[in-house]
């Protein structure tokens, strides 16, 4: 087994461990790709919006949502962040006419994956501060600037919720050398090339979020 795809496996495995801790783990993998879908038209969505879509009782899907704590709310209860959110962060997230943004690097792979649509992707390099660009359909890379970007993960068991124990580490690079510092801090972590990172996110969807994954492009 090659060092790229022990990383690929580990970042499953971890996925798995973070949405455990998050209360509902069952209820969670079908409201989570419900969510990321009606997030994705560029507004705030309700409990019960989300629980039409996933098929998950009201009540079940409130309580889940309820046991994450890193959810935005808006005042009027409805949900406006849930990985993919409103709230600008440097993961810059665009779907259609939807101008949006991810809680982490992978997040942004992830949801390509869970929506199977084209989405175009901005974030600066984790190290220098460059900006990168890349655009993908969930099934491939269609394009990326530079096309050496990589992308890191970490997971750190001793922290709660999904931003404290793993977005908060993950970031795009413009290349191995670049994130050569990120990678020598966090050791236990792992960095994975665009392609590579896309086949994990894509196992991460479909294993780990529940979501039926189109076919590889």
């Amino acid at each position: 087994m090659t060092e790229s795809t022990q990383t690929s496996h580990k970042l499953v495995d971890d996925g798995r461990t973070v949405l455990a801790a998050q209360g509902d783990a069952e209820a969670l993998r079908r409201v989570i790709p419900a969510s990321i879908r009606l997030l994705a038209d560029g507004e705030p969505v309700s409990p019960a919006q989300i629980a039409e879509v996933s098929g998950v009782p009201l009540d079940e899907a409130e309580a889940a949502l309820r046991g994450v704590h890193d959810i935005e709310w808006t005042a009027d209860g409805r949900v406006e962040g849930f990985g993919l959110t409103h709230q600008p962060t440097q993961h810059r997230f665009r779907v259609g006419d939807a101008e949006l943004y991810t809680w982490c690097a992978m997040d942004t792979l992830i949801f390509a994956a869970v929506l199977d649509r084209p989405v175009q992707i901005e974030s600066p390099d984790g190290a220098t501060g460059q900006p990168l660009r890349l655009e993908t359909d969930g099934g491939r890379i269609i394009q990326a600037d530079p096309r050496s970007i990589v992308v890191s993960w970490f997971f750190d068991p001793a922290a709660s919720g999904f931003r404290a124990s793993v977005c908060q580490f993950g970031h795009f690079f413009s290349s191995p050398e670049s994130a050569a510092g990120w990678a020598a801090k966090y050791p236990q972590g792992g960095v994975l090339a665009l392609d590579e990172a896309l086949d994990a996110a894509r196992a991460m969807a479909g294993d780990v979020f529940g979501a039926e994954v189109g076919a590889p492009g």
